[in-house]
């Protein structure tokens, strides 16, 4: 795909604690909250919603730290940059990171761990609840921090808001050598800042996840016509779809990998397992078609559990499905 990648990712990003709870179709509006919205509260709010939640799974998660917990599984050296609080939770998403292998470079803040609550019906229905807390105090990564040639620098999408941050730490990784990669992670985000996204992204970044909302509010055109815009160009575009599987566009060829009908138990970071099979494809060498499959291999597993309690074993056995 011409790039010397070697088996290392450091992943930079939002440090959210994902929580999932299944609950009755009624539950969420006995909180007081409708079903199947997205509502952002305060940290506080949700921690006296908590105790209520039937027998919640707690994962360490946000996009990045999904990332990084699965290509660690898959066998690369993993480090996850984000900040917590001095909390429980905090505690928490520490030791449940490094229990997968994860090096963490982790920032301490006097606000509450984020969170990103779930709430499943069991029939499809799907309530969030966000409590950002200090997740978006991001503080990046210190001049001493050793950044190889050849590694992945994965960031989470919401850091190209913040354009100096961004700009910089994309900048430190490329003087280094090390491949950029992003995962644009947000429509609003898209939407908001498309043209400065335009800019910024052939400079700063060699890959670029999307799903496909994100893809064709990027492009100004449906998906069936968004490619023409960024064939000659030097990113390397990695278009998401669920259930319809993902696209791959780089250096002028287009690839498509198609996925097998299932019904999720809990979705809550597929794409990010996906992103992390991918990159890990990618390490070894993999053509991208490979790529692609192994990326939504994956993200099987990732939708088969809830949160992101994935076996390990089960990892190892879909990953040698795709390598062998």
């Amino acid at each position: 795909m011409g790039f010397a990648v070697v088996k290392e990712i450091v992943a930079i990003g939002n440090a959210l604690m994902d929580i999932v709870s299944f609950v009755d179709g009624d539950f969420a509006h006995s909180l007081g909250f409708h079903p199947n919205s997205t509502s952002h509260i305060s940290s506080e709010r949700l921690a006296g919603l908590l105790p209520f939640l039937p027998e919640p799974w707690l994962s360490a998660g946000g996009g990045a730290a999904n990332t990084a917990r699965v290509a660690s599984l898959l066998g690369m050296k993993s480090t996850f940059v984000g900040t917590v609080g001095r909390d429980r939770l905090g505690a928490h998403y520490r030791d449940d990171l490094e229990a997968e292998g994860v090096e963490l470079v982790l920032s301490l803040t006097e606000a509450s761990t984020g969170v990103f609550c779930a709430l499943l019906d069991g029939h499809g229905g799907r309530t969030l609840l966000v409590a950002p807390g200090g997740a978006g105090e991001v503080v990046g990564l210190g001049p001493d921090f050793p950044r190889r040639p050849g590694a992945i620098f994965y960031m989470d999408g919401f850091l190209a808001a913040n354009d100096a941050f961004f700009e910089a730490e994309a900048t430190k990784a490329r003087d280094a050598g090390m491949l950029v990669a992003i995962d644009l992670g947000s429509l609003s985000l898209v939407r908001q800042r498309r043209e400065s996204l335009l800019e910024a992204l052939p400079r700063l970044c060699d890959l670029v996840f999307a799903n496909e909302d994100e893809f064709c509010a990027l492009a100004g055109r449906p998906l069936s016509a968004g490619f023409g815009g960024f064939e000659e160009g030097a990113l390397t575009f990695v278009v998401k779809r669920a259930e319809l599987g993902a696209l791959y566009l780089g250096q002028g060829r287009v690839f498509e990998s198609p996925v097998r009908a299932q019904i999720p138990f809990d979705d809550t970071g597929a794409g990010d397992a996906f992103s992390a099979g991918f990159l890990a494809g990618m390490a070894r060498g993999f053509p991208p078609e490979r790529c692609l499959r192994l990326g939504n291999r994956i993200a099987e597993e990732a939708i088969a559990v809830p949160a992101m309690r994935l076996d390990r074993e089960r990892i190892r056995m879909a990953d040698m499905s795709v390598a062998n």
